[in-house]
């Protein structure tokens, strides 16, 4: 399978076990903790994303609803 946006084969595949030290931010606001599910980079203690080398584009499902990451920061 290749990238959504150019179809080029080069994807780099990255991943960690992050448990609970995890941090993200989104509109000034934070977040610590596990890795949420459903926002196409993992979940629980998996950070796992995967890139085009070409463009940096991100693979996955997107658009991701708005209110799938503001319900993370609750």
């Amino acid at each position: 399978m290749g990238c959504k946006r150019c179809g080029t084969k080069d994807l780099l595949s990255v991943g960690g076990k992050v448990s609970d030290c995890f941090y993200m931010t989104y509109q000034g606001k934070d977040y610590d903790g596990y890795v949420p599910s459903g926002l196409n980079i993992g979940g629980g203690d998996y950070l796992e994303l995967k890139f085009c080398i070409e463009f940096g584009t991100i693979q996955g499902v997107f658009p991701i609803n708005e209110s799938k990451v503001t319900e993370v920061f609750v």
